[in-house]
């Protein structure tokens, strides 16, 4: 397996790999508020900073994709992404805008955030610690000081992965956990 920067022909495969990880979204509209939400905006808006994993055939199987700045995300995405996950599902709408106010006290010592999701004929192979690698490079080439994220308190793989990558618990709360990282 092969970790690299996001390609446009990747796009596809990379809503493949959002939908077939995650759980709850199996409608059309459930779907566009997936895709919305964890997807869309970060290969659209900061393809810099997402990178495959990709396998003989230069598909990928597997992706960490971040927002460098969430003050940027916030404006880039209640403009253009908002609006697709209100219409998509208000209740997710309404999640998502939470999870957002909520995020304002760890943004402002971790500005970035990253999603990781990879195919299940890909994990346990090194390729989360390889992905989060690549980002982590880039980041701190790009001077940014810090990265979050929020799991799952019942996704005990994740929360293990996390802790043992040396993401630090930054907070629990409303069945998530925030883990934070220090980037030197």
């Amino acid at each position: 397996m092969v970790i690299r920067k996001y390609q446009p022909k990747d796009f596809e495969n990379m809503r493949k790999i959002c939908f077939e990880t995650s759980s709850g979204f199996d409608s059309d509209r459930g779907k566009q508020a997936l895709y919305a939400m964890y997807c869309d905006y970060y290969v659209l808006e900061e393809p810099d900073t997402c990178f495959v994993a990709a396998n003989d055939n230069d598909e990928a199987i597997g992706y960490v994709i971040c927002a460098p700045d969430q003050e940027r995300y916030n404006k880039i995405f209640h403009q253009k992404y908002d609006p697709i996950v209100k219409k998509a599902s208000f209740s997710r709408w309404l999640m998502h805008r939470l999870g957002n106010m909520m995020s304002k006290k760890v943004s402002k010592l971790y500005p970035a955030h990253l999603h990781i999701d990879i195919l299940p004929e890909g994990q346990r192979q090194g390729l989360g610690h390889r992905l989060v690698d690549a980002l982590i490079l880039d980041l701190k080439q790009k001077g940014v000081k810090g990265v979050y994220l929020v799991c799952g308190a019942g996704n005990k793989k994740g929360v293990n992965f996390y802790r043992k990558y040396g993401f630090k618990e930054f907070s629990n709360a409303f069945g998530s956990v925030t883990f934070v990282m220090d980037i030197d």
